[in-house]
């Protein structure tokens, strides 16, 4: 029975046996100062009581923590907390009346118990004690919460930290330097406007990614801009076959974000997985579907297609359940593959980042 108390609660044994004691002193502290000096002082019956209310209280903030929990995902904010304390407050005050007038009523006791100046005193010592125990459990609450996020956090930005390192040692390897460098020097004697638009796109790139991996979040607009840097140097590399199509409003864009680099590893994987040609070519279609970004093509295998580990992917789903609370959505059936990212609401990043 206790502990499925201490689980509902989502407590431990120390918690508990402090605020027990600390109902046994402020009981003693109570009396003492009421001028009760005597064996009677410190008899355990008043505290007990005042322990079990304090368990009462602790229910019903949980009971309305849980429902708050069942429709919204961001954290807690003032107006919340006050929401919940009013709530609790109205519950744990009319259980006390209703039990009070129960037994008042059993013993006949109606007109004594409940004439408006006890009523007053009473209602007003249940308000004072809910306004102190609450504080005690939405402080330990908090608490426990704040030092698993942060715990979380630590765990999250080294799994960042490792998938940023593989993505700018992909663009930094020697290979894909060669190949770009390579592909460069053909443009600039055969077609030079393009081979300037391709140095564009080469040192745009080199800008976003030092920038994007410093942050733990871009915008979509942000990212949308570093795919089309990155698609548009692979498309000339590997041909007008490889095609990206992108119908997200621009509007929207900047008010939607997602962890940085995660368009480009979608898009090598399609690269590397998927050959192209001119009666069959490979598109790449990006496109916002109410709060999700979903990337789809077909599916085209190459003959010897190199076989990925599935650690992007996986990475990648780590992220956006420890942002967003949702994981990434895949889904592959004969003919075509798609993920589906949930994207984060600026304005719920902005609370979000109140609590770190």
């Amino acid at each position: 029975m206790l502990q499925r108390l201490l689980a509902y609660l989502q407590v431990d044994r120390t918690f508990i046996l402090l605020v027990f004691l600390f109902s046994y002193f402020l009981v003693i502290s109570n009396r003492v100062k009421a001028g009760m000096l005597s064996w009677y002082t410190f008899t355990p019956e008043g505290p007990l009581i005042q322990f079990l209310a304090a368990l009462l209280i602790f229910c019903v903030l949980r009971f309305w923590l849980n429902r708050h929990k069942a429709t919204q995902q961001q954290p807690l904010s003032l107006a919340d907390y006050a929401r919940i304390l009013l709530l609790a407050l109205l519950c744990y005050l009319l259980f006390n009346n209703g039990m009070g007038f129960l037994i008042a009523a059993v013993f006949g006791n109606i007109s004594r118990n409940f004439n408006s100046a006890v009523l007053l005193q009473a209602n007003l010592g249940y308000m004072i004690d809910l306004a102190l125990y609450a504080g005690i459990y939405l402080a330990y609450i908090h608490s426990k919460q704040a030092a698993a996020y942060r715990q979380q956090l630590a765990d999250y930005n080294a799994e960042l930290a490792e998938l940023k390192i593989q993505q700018l040692k992909a663009q930094l390897n020697p290979h894909f330097v060669f190949n770009s460098l390579n592909t460069l020097d053909e443009l600039i004697s055969v077609a030079p406007a393009r081979a300037s638009n391709y140095l564009n796109d080469f040192a745009d790139l080199y800008r976003l990614s030092l920038h994007n991996s410093q942050q733990q979040v871009v915008s979509l607009a942000q990212e949308l801009a570093f795919a089309r840097h990155y698609f548009s140097l692979m498309q000339l590399r590997l041909g007008e076959h490889y095609q990206l199509q992108i119908a997200v409003d621009t509007s929207d864009a900047g008010a939607l974000l997602l962890p940085p680099f995660t368009l480009q590893l979608l898009l090598e994987n399609a690269l590397l997985h998927n050959r192209a040609s001119a009666t069959e070519p490979l598109s790449i279609n990006i496109e916002l579907q109410q709060a999700k970004l979903v990337v789809t093509n077909p599916l085209q295998a190459k003959h010897a297609t190199a076989k990925g580990n599935g650690i992007g992917l996986a990475n990648l789903a780590k992220q956006f359940l420890f942002l967003t609370g949702h994981t990434i959505e895949v889904k592959q059936s004969a003919a075509q593959f798609s993920v589906s990212l949930p994207l984060i609401p600026k304005a719920v990043e902005d609370t979000r980042k109140q609590y770190v």
